[in-house]
């Protein structure tokens, strides 16, 4: 074998490690941004999710109408979001909001079930609710819609 053919062989095989190691990087680079995407979408799907779920206890409890006979699913609805508090400690501030609207929920269905005053809790209740959705827009970092 002479020189020509020894320098051909031998750009060849740095040729194909390079190519390897650049397949190696380019996947491993590709399947961490797919774990990203979709970690963040799951992380989408459970603050907007959240969001949705104190919406719903905000209107329902939140309004002048009477509380339901059958209080089981407003139950079930309020011990998920005490327990939400703890499924965000990622975010103290969303866990802090979410116990102050569970709070503040609770203490408008005692004063509702009990026909007590509950207009200085009614009062609470929005700068709650509110203090919750920019937490969460903070969260995924998104602006206030404009209308």
């Amino acid at each position: 074998m002479d020189y020509s053919q020894l320098f051909t062989l031998a750009a060849s095989v740095i040729s194909l490690l390079g190519s390897l190691l650049a397949l190696y990087i380019s996947t491993r680079l590709a399947i961490d941004k797919e774990r990203r995407q979709l970690l963040w979408s799951k992380e989408l799907d459970r603050v907007l999710a959240l969001e949705e779920s104190s919406g719903r206890l905000v209107e329902e409890i939140g309004t002048h109408g009477p509380i339901p006979a059958d209080r089981t699913s407003l139950a079930d609805r309020m011990s998920a979001l005490e327990q939400a508090a703890g499924r965000f400690g990622r975010y103290p501030n969303v866990s802090g909001a979410v116990r102050e609207l569970h709070n503040v929920l609770g203490r408008l269905f005692a004063a509702k079930r009990d026909h007590a005053d509950d207009r200085p809790i009614r009062l609470e209740l929005d700068p709650a609710y509110r203090k919750l959705l920019a937490e969460c827009d903070s969260v995924i970092k998104r602006g206030k819609l404009k209308l």
